[in-house]
């Protein structure tokens, strides 16, 4: 969790001069409740994803990677498991003549450091898409409905930065950490 001494102080001498004024008689109680109005309509304003808060970065710095396959060392079984993958996606005609039902998206698990934003990177570069990368702390949220919004806006900008670099699909990564400590 990020500290912010500066809000911290002001929020430490906003109570003293409440609390001062409080012991002098005068009458706190609409500063205390003007205070809480403030807090509440920021908290909403929140809510509806205007607080400036973690937006999706990624989407303004998409671009085709220039890592292929054969630029990927080891994962031999995983490269061959994606590229069947990716020619599912890839080949929807070809699959759907078959009856077999297309895929949504693929799935890259494993621990940190074994190569699946490389892989993700290749599969981008082989399929000529755009390819984005975002956190998946990035729509983690203590209101509900803010993330699942997160994600509709990471697609839609995907849509758009593909347009723009007039490409007709895009790869998103996001790499959810699993491992969050709390402080």
């Amino acid at each position: 969790m990020k500290s912010f001494p500066a809000l911290e102080v002001l929020l430490g001498v906003g109570v003293a001069v409440i609390a001062y004024l409080g012991i002098s008689g005068v009458n706190v109680l609409p500063v205390i409740f003007l205070g809480g109005l403030i807090l509440l309509m920021a908290q909403a304003q929140g809510l509806r994803g205007l607080s400036g808060g973690a937006k999706v970065k990624a989407a303004t710095t998409a671009t085709v990677p220039g890592v292929k396959f054969d630029d990927i060392g080891g994962q031999a079984a995983a490269k061959k498991e994606l590229l069947e993958a990716i020619d599912f996606i890839s080949n929807r005609e070809r699959i759907a003549q078959m009856g077999i039902r297309p895929l949504k998206g693929i799935l890259l698990t494993g621990p940190p450091g074994t190569g699946k934003t490389l892989l993700a990177k290749a599969a981008a570069h082989h399929t000529g898409s755009v390819f984005l990368a975002a956190s998946g702390s990035e729509f983690v949220e203590m209101y509900a409905g803010v993330g699942a919004q997160r994600v509709r806006d990471l697609f839609r900008r995907s849509r758009e930065v593909a347009r723009r670099e007039k490409k007709s699909s895009a790869v998103i990564f996001i790499d959810a950490h699993i491992g969050y400590t709390m402080e």
